[in-house]
């Protein structure tokens, strides 16, 4: 069965999810954006080097995966689909994403992990429902302070980008409970790290960090800790070396 079959299938039964993964796609039809009841839509291991305008078209999206592709931009449109829980563009060519995409306020999950994003937009403070937010793999050397506003945040992934700060504001994110940032380039964390007081899990291996802050032992619900192969000078501030219930690796 060809893709337009398969396509013509889908709106025959009206269908909510529609898989097309791996089938070398370099192109998507346009009868593909008439699929109205659409639901999910599955695109990842595919050769797509853009996505069309008309994917704005597809209104009852909730979940959008275009993983695994060579995507090298988004279009506007995609801001139209004001109902999309779930953003899935992991493992492409992205240097940038549209300041528009901040217009999707319902978005739970977001993954652009492993492009080669310089700069988020300011409008991700707009994604205050999003609980989990992959960046690993990039080449981001600033977060936008505007990441304080994602109030539902559970889980960070910033692993292996060029940050060599991070912003104050992410001590606004009392649902924090993972937060990773091994293989960047910190030499300090912000004061408001303390405030994390559902942090569970922080990992700042291969960072340039020549001390730990003792305010870091403020985060209560912290149970586990990595430094490894940072330039620690010294010993670990008593007040965290003393913690109940917290691993530390160094």
């Amino acid at each position: 069965m060809n893709i337009l079959d398969v396509i013509a299938k889908a709106k025959a039964e009206k269908a909510k999810k529609l898989d097309l993964s791996d089938l070398h796609l370099r192109l998507l039809p346009q009868e593909l954006f008439a699929l109205e009841d659409l639901e999910e839509l599955v695109l990842d291991q595919n050769l797509l080097v853009e996505l069309p305008e008309s994917i704005g078209r597809l209104k009852n999206l909730k979940s959008l995966s275009v993983s695994e592709n060579d995507l090298m931009e988004i279009p506007e449109s995609i801001a139209e689909l004001s109902l999309l829980e779930n953003l899935y563009l992991g493992y492409n060519s992205l240097s940038e994403i549209p300041e528009s995409l901040g217009m999707l306020k319902n978005l739970k999950k977001v993954n652009i992990a492993r492009n080669q994003l310089l700069e988020l937009p300011d409008s991700i403070g707009n994604w205050t429902q999003v609980e989990k937010f992959s960046l690993h793999d990039n080449m981001l050397s600033k977060i936008p302070d505007s990441i304080g506003n994602m109030a539902k945040l559970e889980k960070l992934y910033l692993d292996n980008n060029e940050l060599q700060v991070l912003p104050e504001s992410i001590g606004n994110l009392q649902e924090l409970e993972i937060l990773m940032v091994s293989g960047n380039k910190l030499s300090s964390l912000p004061k408001s790290i303390g405030d994390l007081q559902k942090l569970v899990e922080l990992v700042l291996d291969e960072n340039s960090l020549d001390a730990l802050p003792e305010n870091l032992a403020d985060c209560k619900a912290l149970k586990s800790l990595s430094v490894v192969n940072n330039p620690l000078s010294g010993t670990l501030p008593a007040v965290l070396a003393e913690k109940e219930n917290l691993r530390i690796d160094v």
